[in-house]
């Protein structure tokens, strides 16, 4: 792997940033310099699509325009990578659609809130949410669950969906930023939801996402991967879903470790 040196204005960055992960800043931000930072993103590329599986392809092309704020276009292309191979995981029946078609759409939400709601929701340093992250995290899952409705209404789903996979898909989408919520839950939630959770917070942990928020966040990189690590057992509902982002976190260390030398 490739390093190369980078600077941002008003962020302490890495010694070392990785070649392969390229960043853009929107054009024209009303922002105040000192919190552009937080707009950092990923530029969407057809080829991330290679990793999506096939028989969703044309849905989450359907739903990309919804999905070019926060990284949110890359990172949901990212998670659906790792569908396969988290659900091998689990020996009881899942509704593996439903689960697809929730993380295609969980995020959608973000095209309808301010750049002040986006720098907001990234002002923490680790998982957990402060205060200020809170009402855009809850209000970007409203707005998807807005478009999600409208999505499942308005595309031709070969079979058709029925009306309680919609209500699940939705129900799915409310809760994917609340693993308190879901792995507390009086009765147990769905299997579906739980994994889209799992799904939707292993991009923390992904080589794109950990290098882009040590900038984003103004996080040192060793630093991040503790703060990661401290977090991961509130952050995940299934124990699944912990060991493969302790896999990934793993992975990042031994990047971290090549620049630390």
């Amino acid at each position: 792997m490739q390093f190369r040196k980078i600077s941002f204005p008003n962020v302490v960055p890495p010694t070392e940033f990785p070649d392969d992960v390229k960043l853009s800043l929107p054009n024209n931000s009303n922002l105040p310099t000192d919190q552009q930072h937080y707009l950092l993103f990923i530029p969407w590329e057809e080829s991330y699509l290679i990793g999506i599986p096939r028989q969703y392809v044309d849905f989450f092309k359907r739903v990309l325009p919804h999905l070019h704020t926060r990284t949110t276009d890359v990172h949901t292309a990212v998670c659906l990578g790792y569908l396969d191979e988290l659900l091998s995981q689990f020996d009881q029946p899942i509704n593996e659609r439903v689960v697809a078609l929730a993380l295609i759409l969980h995020d959608s939400g973000w095209s309808k809130l301010s750049e002040k709601e986006i720098a907001m929701s990234l002002g923490v340093s680790g998982l957990k949410l402060t205060e200020g992250a809170k009402n855009p995290k809850e209000k970007h899952a409203l707005e998807s669950a807005k478009i999600t409705t409208k999505m499942l209404n308005d595309y031709d789903f070969i079979p058709p969906l029925n009306e309680k996979e919609k209500e699940l898909i939705i129900q799915a989408v409310l809760y994917h930023d609340k693993p308190e919520e879901v792995a507390g839950a009086e009765i147990e939630m769905p299997i579906e939801i739980q994994l889209l959770v799992d799904l939707d917070h292993l991009w923390s942990f992904t080589h794109q996402n950990f290098w882009q928020d040590t900038l984003r966040k103004g996080v040192q990189p060793k630093e991040y991967v503790q703060n990661l690590q401290r977090d991961i057992d509130d952050y995940f509902v299934t124990d699944q879903g912990k060991e493969l982002a302790l896999k990934l976190l793993n992975e990042r260390l031994d990047e971290v470790e090549v620049i630390e030398k």
